[in-house]
């Protein structure tokens, strides 16, 4: 779940370089930051400084290919999160995120620790990497232990840290809907996408309730670091604020030991076997016809939640308008980006707008939160803009025939409506462009990239 889950990354209101080289990030919000136009219930919108990274010492070109899995269960996606986070606040849509599997996808890759490959979940929404330790044991939401099968984690690691477990400090990360993992941090030496580093802290976890995919054993976090889940202590169920000890996570590391370039760039696609991600280069993807834009990096951090809550921000943006038919409509919306959602979720007027431009019409369903037409129906010529260039979404993305109402018969549409926002940009979106996460310059850069 990428998120876009590419997220704990969002947790920062500024980066430094400290002198140990380990890049820095304010864990509080300074007030210069904070959009108060954006300002919405239950969320709070901040902007990046951007990073005076170290120069990089490899000039490399390297890249990874992404396996899209269908998740069993939303509730790492941001639209999960947002619908917990309005219902608290009086707003009611993303209503029945769980009546389909299809609303949420993940995305893995394969990564080296200690010598040992492993398949883990790549989360843009949380900063922590981890994997699944020999001894795992799986636990429902009562904390019961149950059967190794019920959580649906991968093969375990069968190394260890390098040097043991860092004493006197745990690692606990909870996730949405009662998801949660602890276990011990150590320091592994991990490969990524042909990129080495060495000492890395990592977790091994050996506890926790998962809803897993069968498929991966872990997760990676490509947030920034004000938002790791290291904490003091043994005991593995201490979660509170002023126990945390903040750490530099892996694509951190990657940039403060001047490894890469400071962005990851990540191209998906509606074929699993074709999508990449990139750290510090570009994805084996030709964009020499594409539009390129760019637009600073907001973060929404969710707000007005329990200390103990799982509590990720998101990367976001503010389009300047969409296309669909008719003259653009403008509006200053903030826009998540996350891969671990599929649809895109626009305010209610707008989502109404486009979906009546479907033909036939389509009409909201409300058993699945979303609309519904023909399976056969012609989609609107649907555009986002961002700044001053126009990012076309591939018809073939705004008709869901994966997604089929068995009373009906109909299909469902790739827009849907985001309530009181902050509204998503989804893989529905995300497959058509090629997006780039800037620290360096704080921007998110995108390249069209709807047909192929």
């Amino acid at each position: 779940m990428m998120l876009l889950n590419f997220i704990g990354l969002f947790g920062l209101a500024m980066l430094s370089v400290a002198a140990s080289t380990v890049l820095q990030l304010s864990t509080l919000p300074n007030d210069d930051s904070v959009v108060h136009s954006l300002s919405l219930p239950g969320f709070r919108f901040r902007r990046v400084e951007p990073l005076v990274p170290v120069p990089s010492r490899k000039k490399i070109q390297n890249h990874l290919g992404l396996k899209r899995l269908n998740a069993g269960r939303p509730q790492r996606s941001a639209v999960a999160l947002l619908g917990q986070v309005q219902r608290s606040n009086g707003g009611g849509s993303y209503e029945n995120v769980t009546a389909v599997n299809h609303y949420a996808v993940e995305y893995s890759v394969d990564a080296i620790f200690n010598g040992i490959p492993m398949t883990i979940v790549v989360d843009s929404g949380s900063a922590d990497t981890w994997i699944r330790g020999s001894n795992f044991t799986c636990r429902n939401i009562h904390n019961e232990t149950l059967s190794e099968e019920a959580c649906g984690l991968g093969l375990s690691f069968t190394g260890n840290f390098t040097d043991g477990p860092i004493e006197n400090e745990h690692f606990i990360i909870k996730y949405g809907d009662g998801e949660n993992v602890q276990g011990q941090l150590g320091y592994m030496d991990v490969k990524l996408a042909g990129v080495t580093v060495a000492s890395q802290e990592v977790a091994l976890a050996s506890r926790g309730t998962w809803f897993g995919n069968n498929v991966t054993s872990g997760g990676l976090g490509l947030a920034y670091p004000s938002l790791t889940s290291a904490y003091m202590g043994d005991d593995l169920d201490l979660d509170a604020e002023n126990l945390s000890i903040p750490y530099s996570p892996l694509f951190t590391s990657m940039v403060s030991d001047g490894l890469i370039e400071p962005y990851w760039t990540l191209a998906m696609s509606r074929n699993s076997s074709l999508g990449s991600i990139s750290f510090g280069g570009m994805p084996p993807v030709d964009l020499n016809r594409s539009h390129h834009e760019s637009t600073p990096i907001l973060i929404a951090d969710v707000i007005d939640r329990d200390r103990t809550a799982w509590q990720p921000s998101f990367y976001t943006i503010v389009p300047t308008g969409f296309h669909y038919g008719r003259p653009m409509t403008i509006g200053e919306y903030p826009f998540i980006l996350d891969t671990a959602t599929s649809l895109i979720y626009l305010p209610y007027s707008l989502a109404e707008g486009v979906n009546a431009q479907f033909e036939p019409p389509a009409k909201y369903n409300y058993y699945y939160g979303s609309y519904f037409t023909d399976c056969n129906a012609v989609p609107p010529k649907f555009g986002v803009q961002i700044e001053g260039t126009t990012f076309w979404v591939n018809p073939k993305d705004l008709l869901n025939k994966e997604v089929k109402d068995p009373q009906t018969g109909y299909c469902q549409t790739g827009i849907s409506d985001g309530g009181e926002g902050p509204f998503i940009l989804g893989a529905a979106f995300l497959t058509n462009v090629v997006v780039s996460m800037n620290i360096g310059t704080g921007r998110v850069e995108f390249w069209s990239h709807e047909f192929y």
